[in-house]
């Protein structure tokens, strides 16, 4: 007597299961991911260690959109925003006089540029400091804060009369202690007054 042959669903349900589990641990094992290159690895690690950005603010609306640029910055690694608002006291006043309408123009900008920084559920800190010049406040700001980047927006009018950068961004630049990224924005949006 030969035996007779029976198929159980349940058997062709396991036997089903098994070859799809063996085609697809051969098709991965056969089809590695690419390999990420060193520079690009370290690149994309360098990113993520900004764990504090600060950004710098007049109360312009070219300067809120610098603190949006940090916010989509810091989004994936949950950054703290640092905004910093530098009050400029001239060399023939004491550095500690009392400046309402400069101080109130702080406030706002400040408040306004948390506000933006709450909309993406992100730590935010509010700075306002006093120096005599705006790069050497930003400067000690930016390192009080232990920030890992620092923003600095620039002012589009200056641009469009080819004044790239003042005395101010080019003393950041070379004196900060961590990355900057000056924040420029198009020249189309010159024309469009909510940029301004």
């Amino acid at each position: 007597m030969h035996p007779t042959l029976v198929f159980s669903p349940l058997g062709i349900v396991i036997s089903v299961v098994f070859v799809t589990s063996m085609v697809s641990v051969l098709w991965w094992m056969l089809h590695p991911p690419p390999q990420v290159e060193a520079a690009v690895a370290k690149a994309r690690r360098s990113i993520s260690a900004f764990r504090r950005i600060m950004v710098t603010t007049r109360g312009m609306r070219y300067d809120d959109r610098a603190v949006e640029l940090a916010c989509r910055l810091g989004q994936e690694q949950k950054s703290e925003i640092v905004v910093s608002y530098i009050i400029e006291v001239p060399l023939t006043l004491p550095l500690g006089i009392k400046l309402d309408q400069e101080e109130k123009k702080a406030d706002e900008a400040v408040n306004r540029a948390l506000n933006i920084i709450k909309l993406h559920q992100l730590s935010a800190v509010g700075s306002i400091g006093r120096d005599r010049e705006a790069a050497r406040g930003i400067l000690r700001a930016s390192r009080e804060h232990e920030a890992d980047l620092l923003i600095l927006s620039i002012d589009p009018r200056k641009t469009a009369l080819k004044k790239f950068s003042g005395k101010t961004t080019e003393r950041i630049l070379s004196e900060a202690s961590c990355e900057v990224i000056v924040d420029h924005i198009p020249v189309s949006d010159l024309l469009s007054p909510e940029s301004m």
